[in-house]
């Protein structure tokens, strides 16, 4: 009875795991990271309807392949993001499946009209563009390791308003938060 509890918190703690290299991948704009946190044939619905990360698939700004592609382009709209994760509940199904259910506050700094990164939606300034959700998610156990097979977010609530950034810019360069690689977290004897 002991040995199947710890096989049940070692495999939500996998599944954790990869949740949070799911937020990580997305703030840092890191592809294969990203692409590490699906099982092949995984779909995706999160402001987008189809394969969760296929680089075999064809992809232009217009028609991304995948989810990969699509997040990547929007994710090059804003100047940062940054995911905040809450609750995560796991439900293990005994046949190497499992559901989890995680909270999420998202933050976006969007690229005002102008900058050649903005998107077609850009302001005259910058916006910030909040997101609160979950993501529901299908894993599956293969060849050892839990990945994501299917994802939907879920949308709680979005606040968009102008930015407030007063004294950012007098910490230090190196402790702002990057995109991969120039991000501390690579640069870092762990990351």
């Amino acid at each position: 009875m002991a040995g199947e509890a710890v096989k049940a918190l070692l495999a939500k703690q996998a599944i954790t795991e990869v949740i949070f290299r799911y937020a990580r991948a997305i703030d840092r704009m890191d592809e294969a990271l990203l692409r590490s946190v699906f099982h092949p044939g995984a779909r995706h619905r999160h402001f987008y309807e189809g394969p969760s990360s296929d680089p075999d698939l064809p992809s232009t700004p217009e028609a991304p392949g995948d989810f990969v592609a699509f997040a990547f382009g929007l994710l090059g709209t804003f100047s940062h993001t940054h995911h905040q994760l809450g609750n995560t509940l796991i439900e293990l199904d005994g046949t190497g499946h499992a559901n989890a259910e995680t909270y999420f506050t998202a933050f976006h700094r969007m690229r005002p009209r102008g900058d050649p990164l903005a998107g077609p939606g850009a302001y005259d300034t910058e916006m910030d563009y909040l997101v609160g959700g979950r993501y529901i998610d299908r894993f599956a156990l293969r060849d050892g390791e839990w990945k994501i097979i299917e994802r939907t977010g879920m949308t709680d609530w979005m606040r968009l308003e102008p930015p407030t950034s007063q004294g950012f810019h007098d910490i230090d360069g190196d402790t702002i938060g990057q995109r991969a690689p120039h991000d501390l977290l690579y640069r870092h004897p762990t990351g």
